[in-house]
């Protein structure tokens, strides 16, 4: 009887534990909307979009953003993990529950230590989250002024970024 119980209970706690939580974060050269980018999203798997350094999708709005970050992590309460390879680092700490996430990812280039260059980024935001439906955790949008020289010739050149921390739960 205990054992026909574990069973039972097994059998239908093995749904919950196939669920995984897909983060990613995509930079974008020009401006989006949370609302848009949300819409844009419908239908997408956030893993397949993001399984390469570019996003891969057929949506045009999507099209064209450079994939910073990605990684899944089991449907958990609380997920915390970090990543080295060779000399960079990501540290991801976050939480999910009540239909809510919060994430904090962390990405540091190089090394802290003689002549090399140390440079860390850390995206962070809060939001709402449903089961299959891609979502938007946070964006910003970023505008600086460079100076570009050409033959002699100096102008200020206007460039546009949108990052965006994107979050599903799949099964």
């Amino acid at each position: 009887m205990k054992n026909l119980a574990v069973a039972f209970l097994f059998a239908f706690s093995l749904p919950a534990f196939s669920s995984q939580l897909n983060l990613a974060v995509v930079q974008f050269p020009e401006v989006k909307t949370v609302a848009a980018l949300d819409q844009a999203l419908a239908g997408i798997n956030l893993g397949e979009m993001t399984n390469s350094n570019r996003t891969m999708t057929k949506t045009s709005y999507l099209q064209g953003g450079y994939v910073i970050f990605s990684q899944s992590f089991p449907l958990a309460a609380r997920f915390k993990s970090a990543t080295r390879l060779s000399n960079n680092r990501a540290d991801v700490d976050g939480t999910l529950g009540n239909g809510k996430i919060h994430v904090t990812i962390s990405l540091s280039e190089g090394v802290a230590a003689g002549l090399r260059r140390f440079s860390s980024r850390m995206f962070q935001g809060t939001s709402d989250l449903k089961a299959g439906q891609p979502r938007v955790v946070s964006i910003r949008q970023i505008s600086e002024k460079i100076r570009q020289v050409s033959r002699g010739d100096v102008s200020m050149a206007e460039t546009i970024s949108c990052t965006a921390i994107i979050a599903q739960i799949s099964e």
